[in-house]
C-alpha cells in the first residue's frame, strides 16, 4: 500500500523507497581525499573514518551518501572559516554514520537519529575511540536535527550539526566561496534530495509516527501524511491527571 502525496513520489509503508535511475558515480575514499585537498582541507585518514565511510556508502542510496559527503565538507569547511579546531576523527566518523538511522528506515521505538546514533556509538567503541569520544559521537548524531540542543554541547557537536544543517536548509552556505561550493557540488550532487528526501521522511512518518510526533518529522507528516496527528504540547499539559 502506498500514501500519494503532490508532487511527490509514492511514499512506501513499509519499506523505504527505491529511488531507480540515478547512477552511483562514487569515487571511494581516496577520490573524498582528493576533494578535501582540491578545498585545502586536511581531512583525517584513519582506520576508524575510512570504515566509517565504507558503512555510509554500502548502506546508503547515491543522493543520501551524497547529503553525507556534502555535510562533512560544508562543516569542515564551516570550522575552518570560523577558526575552530574541533576532533576532526570524531567529527569525520558522526557525520560520516549520522544517517544510518534514516538508511535502515528508522524503528518503532526510537527517533531514526537515535537509530543512528546507537548504531555510531558502537563502531567507535568498536574502533578504539574511547567512552568519551564515543558519548560525543552519539550526541552528536542525537541532536542533529536539533540545532538549539546542538549548538550548546561544545563544538565537535556543534561541527558536525553545522555541516548538516548547511546542506539540508542552507545554514552557513553564504559563507561558502563559489569555488568551494562548486567542487563540493560537482564532486557529490545533490541528486533531487529535497523531493527524495521529503519521501523518505514521509515514509517514517507512516511507518513509525510515534516517534515523530515530538519532532521535526512531525512537520513533514502534518503536511503530506494522510491522517497523521500530533499531540499539542498544550493538551498534553492540560489533560494531565491532576486536580488543579
Amino acid at each position: 500500500m502506498c500514501v500519494s502525496t503532490p508532487g511527490l513520489p509514492l511514499i512506501a509503508l513499509v519499506t523505504m523507497p527505491e529511488v531507480p535511475g540515478i547512477p552511483d558515480k562514487r569515487s571511494g575514499f581516496g577520490g573524498a581525499q582528493a576533494v578535501g585537498r582540491k578545498l585545502d582541507l586536511p581531512l583525517p585518514d584513519s582506520p576508524a573514518v575510512r570504515d566509517a565511510y565504507a558503512q555510509a556508502e554500502a548502506e546508503s542510496q547515491p543522493w543520501l551518501f551524497n547529503h553525507v559527503m556534502r555535510s562533512w565538507l560544508y562543516g569542515a569547511k564551516l570550522a575552518q572559516s570560523r577558526g575552530l579546531a574541533p576532533d576532526a576523527e570524531l567529527v569525520a566518523v558522526a557525520v560520516l554514520l549520522h544517517d544510518l538511522g534514516l538508511a535502515r528506515g528508522g524503528a518503532p521505538d526510537r527517533r531514526f537519529e537515535v537509530v543512528g546514533a546507537d548504531i555510531a556509538r558502537a563502531f567507535a567503541l568498536t574502533h578504539d575511540m574511547g567512552e568519551r569520544r564515543a558519548e560525543a559521537v552519539w550526541d552528536s548524531i542525537a541532536l542533529h536535527t536539533t540545532q538549539s540542543l546542538a549548538q550548546h554541547k561544545g563544538t565537535d557537536v556543534a561541527c558536525c550539526q553545522n555541516g548538516i544543517a548547511c546542506d539540508y536548509g542552507g545554514l552557513g552556505y553564504h559563507r561558502l566561496s563559489d569555488d568551494d561550493k562548486t567542487v563540493i557540488l560537482s564532486a557529490f550532487p545533490r541528486l533531487d534530495m529535497k523531493k527524495v528526501l521529503t519521501t523518505w521522511l514521509c515514509s517514517i512518518a507512516t511507518n513509525h509516527p510515534n516517534t515523530t510526533r515530538d519532532n521535526f518529522v512531525a512537520d513533514f507528516g502534518m503536511k503530506y501524511v494522510p491522517g497523521y496527528t500530533r499531540v499539542s504540547s498544550v493538551d498534553f499539559l492540560h489533560h494531565a491527571p491532576f486536580a488543579e
